[in-house]
């Protein structure tokens, strides 16, 4: 199963000190999706990680170097970690609607 890694909304920066809580819009893109087409939550494990890094579950299957989020990765192993990009794969793949 592919496996989609999203940022958790709500999170502090730690690098810095203004105490303020962010979300990723990178990441607000994909869950608008997801909020779309509620069924591709049962076609992909979706994961939610932490802002800060490393992010280790990330590190683990990607590699230090690769810790973007969001990052869908396919059944084989390779990512896609272009918001746009994993949009069209899941266009052509899990058959949604395009992007016009």
């Amino acid at each position: 199963m592919k496996k989609l890694f999203l940022i958790k909304p709500d999170f502090l920066d730690l690098k810095r000190a203004d105490n303020k809580s962010y979300f990723c819009p990178d990441c607000v893109m994909i869950e608008g999706l997801l909020s779309f087409y509620p069924r591709l939550r049962d076609e992909l494990d979706i994961n939610y990680v932490d802002f800060n890094r490393p992010r280790k579950i990330l590190v683990d299957l990607l590699g230090e170097t690769n810790q973007s989020c969001p990052v869908l990765v396919l059944e084989n192993g390779s990512f896609i970690n272009e918001p746009h990009e994993i949009i069209r794969h899941l266009t052509v793949n899990h058959q949604v609607g395009n992007s016009h």
